[in-house]
């Protein structure tokens, strides 16, 4: 005989309950999705940001960080190795051209420098000498012309003599003594042009060696010029007006020909480096204004160069700064730059929202006029500011629109302010 079983009744219950439930809750889903558009979302009005659309010129600029550098850079290098001795400036101090930057030691140089200094003594000594004994040789070469100057006059002087004895006819004079007296006065003549010429001789040699040895004693010194600027060289000094900022040598450090021991920046002479996103350097032109805001102070200026390189997403962008540099400014101080892109005449403009971008679609929170309820708005923008983006349409002046972040309730397309 089959026994008929009969459910419990508290299961059943359990089921009907969670029926019930589940129909509750379909129920609220439903509703929710086909009121959460019409629903009106609560916002708090501390928690927003507006503005009311404005007309008139817009001034479009693009900002980018940077530091100021100095326009003039200057490496101070040495000719001659050494050794660090003294380091007498550290990086940061003021400097003035000539002043004593480091001091090297290299007993070498100055032995060398010493010897130098003898060896020209020497030399200019024996030039001295060898003036003194070719100008008396050249002395006794003019004495020599002299000499065979006189005996030619004596002779010619004897032959015209003896010349008048014979025209007035006397005989004490014999032609054989004449005819002897002339050989003598040509023989006088040869000897005195002879002489002559080896004077001149004389005094050509006296100038090749002269200069000889002068060219000789000029190259010496030159070798000690050379040796002296070698030795001027352990010396390091700044070589203009100027702000140390590195300073990378170190007592006892040894150190060659044509290493950079200190660098030095011209004070009170600055460029600005900005960094502007690629995205927007395609409107940056040279010659443009740019405005630098040193958190103290604003800097008027032009740009001067572009990079052509693009690093990490931004291009380096040069100004040349035209107005009075202000005391607080300094090497790698940062600041920020607005360049003045362009200027639209009689535009519709309103502070620019979280995430709009230039030249394209978006939707805004429109203001209704008492400013109680925000309604999504279609608007095409056009050029971006710094802080203010241009409205091709969709807003009117006077509208006020939210321009701070719309996240938390961008889903709903009405928004409560209270």
């Amino acid at each position: 005989m089959d026994i008929v079983r009969e459910k419990p009744k508290k299961k059943i219950a359990m089921k009907i309950v969670g029926v019930v439930a589940l129909i509750i809750i379909l129920f609220f889903a439903v509703r929710l999705v086909f009121n959460r558009d019409a629903s009106t979302y609560a916002v708090n009005n501390n928690a927003l940001l507006t503005d009311k659309v404005q007309q008139g010129e817009l001034f479009v600029s693009v900002r980018g960080m940077g530091v100021l550098v100095p326009k003039d850079i200057r490496w101070v290098a040495t000719n001659v190795e050494g050794r660090v001795e003294r380091i007498l400036i550290k990086a940061g101090a003021l400097v003035k051209k000539g002043d004593l930057l480091m001091e090297l030691s290299n007993p070498q140089l100055v032995q060398r420098l010493e010897e130098t200094k003898w060896e020209l003594d020497e030399m200019e000594a024996e030039t001295t000498a060898l003036e003194v004994s070719l100008e008396s040789e050249l002395l006794d070469q003019e004495a020599a012309v002299i000499t065979e100057k006189l005996n030619h006059e004596r002779a010619l002087l004897t032959l015209n003599a003896q010349e008048t004895l014979l025209s007035q006819g006397v005989v004490a004079v014999s032609h054989i003594d004449y005819e002897e007296i002339k050989i003598d006065v040509a023989q006088f003549k040869q000897r005195w042009e002879l002489e002559i010429k080896r004077l001149a001789k004389r005094r050509e040699n006296l100038a090749a060696q002269r200069l000889a040895a002068h060219a000789r004693v000029n190259r010496m010194r030159k070798i000690l010029q050379r040796a002296q600027e070698q030795v001027n060289g352990l010396k390091v000094t700044a070589t203009m007006d100027s702000i140390v900022q590195e300073m990378p040598m170190e007592l006892g450090q040894q150190v060659t020909s044509g290493s950079n021991l200190a660098r030095l920046a011209r004070s009170g002479e600055f460029i600005a480096e900005l960094r502007i996103p690629e995205k927007l350097i395609n409107e940056v032109l040279i010659g443009q204004e740019v405005t630098v805001d040193t958190r103290s102070s604003k800097i008027q200026g032009k740009i001067k160069r572009i990079d052509p390189a693009v690093i990490n997403g931004s291009v380096q962008v040069d100004v040349e700064l035209s107005s009075d540099i202000p005391k607080e400014a300094r090497p790698d101080l940062t600041v920020e730059g607005e360049i003045n892109i362009a200027r639209i005449q009689n535009t519709l403009f309103v502070q620019r929202p979280m995430f709009a971008k230039s030249f394209g679609e978006a939707q805004v929170y429109l203001l209704d006029a008492q400013g109680d309820t925000a309604s999504r708005h279609k608007v095409v923008f056009g050029q971006t500011s710094t802080k203010y983006i241009e409205i091709k349409s969709g807003l009117k002046v006077g509208q006020n629109i939210i321009v701070s972040d719309v996240s938390s309730f961008e889903e709903h397309q009405q928004i409560k302010i209270n």
